[in-house]
């Protein structure tokens, strides 16, 4: 692999640890606001795993030779979570609504996930890691998914 292309698979994962970083915190914001304990035990869970995911981005990027980016959320990751609480505040029905956040958040992740699997070169270790990922947030998605259908019907 060359450098420039190395270059840009650490940047792609930096850039996943950040996204992941948004994630956790989305979850740990979710977990302390909902009341419905089914969905605050799936959101510690989830919150869980983001955590663990960023560490799994860490490894990769110094066994590439790469820097990690320092620990902290995006500005995008940021406003979404403001965006929650005033979601969360003219909402009545609390539960549909942070599990709708929580698939937004989701879908760009899925996103993220599949742009950086597609990127050129990428050593086997980053595929299998990010192919692992992605299928744990496939995996989270449908059960959102699951959830929300459940709460909307509950109406």
């Amino acid at each position: 692999m060359d450098t420039s292309n190395k270059k840009i698979i650490i940047d792609k994962l930096n850039h996943l640890i950040k996204r992941n970083y948004d994630a956790e915190y989305g979850y740990k914001y979710a977990t302390e606001n909902v009341d419905n304990g089914e969905l605050k035990t799936m959101f510690k869970a989830y919150t869980e795993q983001r955590y663990q995911f960023g560490h799994d981005l860490k490894g990769e990027i110094e066994n590439l030779g790469g820097e990690v980016t320092k620990k902290g959320t995006s500005v995008a990751g940021d406003i979404h979570r403001k965006w929650m609480d005033l979601k969360a505040a003219v909402t009545s029905n609390e539960s549909e609504s942070m599990l709708e956040e929580c698939r937004k958040g989701e879908m760009v992740s899925w996103e993220d996930y599949n742009q950086a699997l597609s990127l050129e070169d990428l050593p086997a270790s980053t595929y299998m890691l990010l192919k692992d990922h992605k299928a744990k947030i496939d995996e989270c998605l449908y059960q959102i998914m699951e959830l929300k259908d459940k709460y909307v019907t509950s109406k």
